[in-house]
């Protein structure tokens, strides 16, 4: 069983902004989502864990180890896929794939040749791994980024906003694929899309302006909802009386007309209940 500890994390950049602030969390196998709005501290985050940054204060502890002391240790165990990352222009997904493998250390050609083959399979890449990698749509972009995370079988992988900016079908794709390879170890995944966090995590936190709001399973969150979310179909022009009177969680247009979503305790009147979503939960939890 891995397992990452972080206790009493703070980054603050020389700017006085101050990204992560006093952030603990424990993290076993599986998938782990860290769900905020842009700017919430989020990458910031996982950057310290890679070891690409250190706190300003705090303990991360991998499987017993400190890495903010020892950030050696977790890169020999760590598959990152950023948010954007860039690509060798003119080199095949094959020839790109076995220089990070190199780097990474692995070092018998015979066993990098069978790690590559293996995950272009996985990722579904093996028809094009001939095919200059920058060519590639974004949804095969992102799945080559899959495939060079998990090069040196990693115990830890951290996937930063990994489907945004792909349609419906690659997300689908990427999802399956994340979750297919969540069970034997530990995959965060950093995003903003409430759907992908539902659909993948067992345990997730809510972060926002680099403090954790929420922790906990999406069943749970949903569950404590029940009972207390309300929804109303009003005009543009009442929306601020009605933030001045009700906790309004959520707004929407349904065919143009606004819908607003409350939380209360009792169901105010003209309000009809709603069932309760994790969106809502999050939501509620960013008030």
């Amino acid at each position: 069983m891995k397992r990452l500890e972080i206790k009493t994390l703070q980054k603050i950049y020389p700017n006085g902004v101050k990204a992560i602030d006093n952030i603990s969390l424990e993290i076993s196998n599986g998938m782990f989502g860290l769900l905020g709005p842009n700017g919430a501290g989020k990458s910031s985050l996982m950057k310290t864990i890679a070891g690409l940054q250190k706190p300003t204060s705090g303990t991360i502890h991998f499987n017993g180890v400190d890495i903010v002391k020892e950030p050696a240790f977790v890169k020999k165990s760590l598959g990152f896929l950023p948010q954007d990352f860039g690509v060798y222009p003119k080199v095949s997904a094959y020839n790109l794939l076995e220089h990070l493998a190199i780097l990474k250390g692995v070092g018998n050609p015979r066993e990098r040749k069978s790690q590559i083959i293996n995950l272009l399979e996985k990722v579904n890449l093996l028809a094009v791994k001939n095919k200059e990698v920058y060519t590639f749509s974004g949804g095969m972009k992102q799945r080559f980024g899959v495939a060079q995370a998990l090069l040196g079988n990693p115990q830890l992988i951290i996937v930063d906003e990994p489907t945004a900016g792909l349609d419906p079908e690659e997300r689908n794709r990427f999802n399956m694929l994340l979750s297919s390879i969540s069970e034997d170890v530990i995959v965060m995944l950093s995003t903003h899309l409430v759907e992908d966090v539902f659909n993948l995590c067992s345990k997730l936190a809510i972060i926002q302006q680099g403090t954790i709001r929420a922790i906990g399973k999406p069943s749970e969150m949903i569950a404590s909802l029940k009972g207390k979310v309300w929804t109303k179909a009003i005009d543009h022009s009442e929306l601020q009386a009605y933030r001045s009177n009700y906790k309004v969680i959520s707004q929407h247009l349904v065919e143009r007309v606004l819908h607003i979503s409350v939380y209360a305790n009792v169901q105010p009147s003209g309000f009809f209940p709603v069932t309760p979503t994790l969106e809502l939960a999050y939501f509620q939890y960013l008030q």
